[in-house]
């Protein structure tokens, strides 16, 4: 408790120094004047502002700038994610082989059962995805990677539930649950990165809710688990758990938001949320 203010007044103090050189330097001094110049050329009703006002002027300016930024980066990501969807649903449905007058059509109908599967596994994540993005107006360029990575797993659910649907062994069973065991942190990493940057100026607010999501958390990649070990087990009846969680979760979400607080499947193949 008694090193904390030291510390701060040493970083403080440092602080100071590092100005105290900026402003001796003789580069420096003419880069900042060069700024200031710039800024008044662009914004000439602010020339009668003193050297403390302008300052805060162009910091605030600054700080705008960079909330822009974020939001259209947000919305750029966004974006982008519903055209990754878009197209891994496109491929799905170029992949379903049309059936010939010979035959085929039990082949047809296997396909088009695993595109609507896949489709609402996918369907279910991107539910989640866009209601955690919209509990915040802006992102960083971290959130923007994590949201990469996110997008690369879950392509990859169309062809691994292909795998699992047409050869359910213990094998196809195990790599489904894995990755979707990645997808599902990832997806939790993504919803605490933005809800930590939301409740940056409310610490109390996080503290509670960081608490809620441990939970959540530890019970989704809990069920996700033994999930998989029963489909590791009995891979021809138990691949079907993957299946039924996210079809079920995916109807359920037809009785609105009073069944808000019992969505079941939302974090399987569609991620549990509070």
């Amino acid at each position: 408790m008694i090193q904390k203010p030291k510390k701060s007044k040493f970083a403080a103090k440092g602080q100071q120094k590092a100005l105290k050189k900026m402003t001796e330097n003789s580069e420096m001094r003419a880069a900042r004047q060069e700024l200031k110049d710039e800024f008044l050329a662009l914004h000439p009703r602010l020339a009668d502002m003193s050297v403390e006002e302008l300052g805060e002027a162009m910091q605030k300016h600054a700080i705008e700038e960079d909330k822009i930024r974020k939001q259209k980066l947000r919305n750029h990501i966004e974006a982008f994610s519903d055209g990754i969807i878009a197209v891994i649903i496109t491929i799905m449905l170029l992949e379903i082989p049309m059936p010939t007058a010979s035959g085929g059509y039990i082949g047809f109908i296997e396909a088009v059962g695993i595109f609507l599967i896949s489709f609402v596994v996918i369907a279910n994540f991107w539910f989640n995805h866009h209601k955690t993005f919209a509990t915040t107006e802006e992102i960083t360029e971290s959130i923007i990677v994590q949201d990469f990575i996110f997008t690369g797993l879950l392509s990859l659910i169309p062809l691994l539930t292909k795998w699992i649907m047409l050869q359910p062994t213990a094998f196809s069973s195990f790599n489904y649950g894995f990755v979707l065991f990645l997808i599902l942190i990832q997806q939790e990493w993504i919803s605490y990165s933005i809800t930590k940057d939301h409740f940056h100026k409310m610490p109390k607010t996080f503290h509670f809710w960081r608490k809620i999501w441990a939970s959540r958390l530890i019970f989704t990649l809990l069920i996700n688990i033994i999930i998989t070990i029963i489909a590791v087990i009995f891979p021809q009846y138990g691949h079907w758990l993957f299946i039924i969680v996210p079809v079920f979760n995916f109807f359920f979400r037809m009785l609105g938001d009073e069944g808000h607080d019992f969505e079941l499947g939302s974090r399987l193949g569609g991620t549990f949320h509070d």
